[in-house]
């Protein structure tokens, strides 16, 4: 019975999912504290952010290509895709970052903590529906009109 639950969960791409990317988000919080509490009197705490999100973003991406979505395709093409994904995140997790410790003057890592966990509900529809979206299969029909 316990062997069945676990098959149907990991056939599930939302489990796989869920699992990489609280996988990434230990990591990168990791990296990011670990980094903040060796540099951060001499780096601020966004270039931190900047270099800990590429060093996931090219450890994460065959997790992501090959666990959790099973893509197929170019795997440069598909980690371009994935890559300016990540961008966006950067993007959500500087601004996310600079809100709750500048306005709301919360501590790094506290503010840190609360963008990491946030992110990846965000992130799952745009992985799923671009960066490793499924190919469109045509079946072999030949989408021209016949000449006439």
């Amino acid at each position: 019975m316990t062997t069945s639950v676990l098959v149907r969960a990991a056939s599930d791409q939302r489990v796989r999912y869920l699992a990489a990317g609280g996988s990434g988000a230990v990591l990168y919080y990791v990296l990011f504290s670990a980094a903040w509490l060796v540099v951060g009197r001499t780096v601020p705490y966004l270039g931190i952010a900047v270099g800990v999100s590429t060093v996931c973003a090219v450890g994460t991406y065959p997790i992501y290509r090959v666990l959790v979505f099973r893509a197929g395709g170019p795997v440069v093409g598909g980690f371009l895709r994935f890559y300016l994904l990540c961008l966006g995140s950067l993007g959500y997790t500087v601004c996310g970052l600079s809100i709750l410790v500048e306005a709301a003057g919360l501590h790094v890592l506290v503010a840190q903590a609360i963008v990491v966990v946030t992110g990846p509900v965000i992130n799952y529809q745009f992985s799923r529906l671009w960066a490793f979206r499924k190919p469109r299969r045509t079946g072999g029909v030949s989408r021209c009109r016949p000449s006439r």
